[in-house]
């Protein structure tokens, strides 16, 4: 399993130095480890507000988890080369995600790649940061790999806090207390030609990191449709 590991050498020190921050300067408080499965491919699908969210996750696995994690990545923005595109790299092994469909390849090529792999694939089903801290619509990617991989435990997840360690707009992280809690597996059925099903996996799975979550105005309350209805492998 090297295939998405980064090379660089940097990636045999800093994320474990990084790790160590990440709990100490934000009060990392974390629930539900016990629920990542110990071997093979699973994705966590966790609600997204602020770029701090994928070192907060990073940073709440298991050792032996963080050496098989890569994280999903907008590629129009984590991909253009610089500061960004080094550290998202050597830090969480961050594998492209292209939000649009130009050049009529499959847009979510890497991610099933690595579940191909066996890895645990990180993912923020809703497809962009929350502005207010609320949780959006899931998009029906992931239901498109639910549905190419059957019996792939997704692992749904909720963060806390990272709104205020690193709000949208801003460049560096705050001291603020952060929190992950994971959910117990999910084996969710998705049929790969049927693309309802794949929508209708994708709000089952945010139902889920609705529970787990500080959502009390949405724990009775069906996910609505997207304002701007996306392609389903967005």
């Amino acid at each position: 399993m090297s295939l998405y590991k980064s090379r660089h050498v940097a990636a045999h020190f800093l994320p474990s130095l990084f790790v160590g921050f990440v709990k100490l300067y934000l009060r990392l408080k974390v629930e539900g480890q016990a629920n990542l499965p110990a071997t093979g491919a699973c994705i966590i699908a966790a609600n997204h507000q602020s770029h701090a969210d994928t070192a907060v996750v990073f940073a709440a696995m298991p050792k032996a988890g963080r050496a098989r994690f890569v994280a999903a990545a907008a590629q129009d923005y984590f991909f253009q080369g610089g500061p960004q595109q080094y550290l998202s790299r050597v830090l969480f092994n961050a594998i492209p995600l292209t939000r649009d469909r130009r050049g009529g390849r499959d847009p979510l090529r890497h991610l099933s790649r690595a579940l191909r792999e066996g890895y645990t694939l990180l993912m923020f089903p809703e497809g962009t940061r929350s502005k207010d801290g609320t949780l959006g619509p899931f998009r029906a990617g992931i239901g498109k790999l639910v549905a190419e991989y059957p019996g792939t435990p997704v692992i749904p997840t909720w963060i806390g806090g990272t709104t205020n360690v690193m709000p949208k707009g801003k460049l560096l992280p705050r001291p603020f207390k952060a929190t992950v809690r994971f959910g117990e597996p999910l084996l969710i059925k998705a049929h790969p030609k049927l693309r309802a099903t794949w929508q209708s996996a994708a709000d089952e799975i945010r139902a889920a990191v609705v529970a787990l979550g500080d959502y009390p105005e949405l724990a009775s309350v069906a996910p609505g449709p997207t304002k701007e209805p996306a392609p389903p492998e967005a």
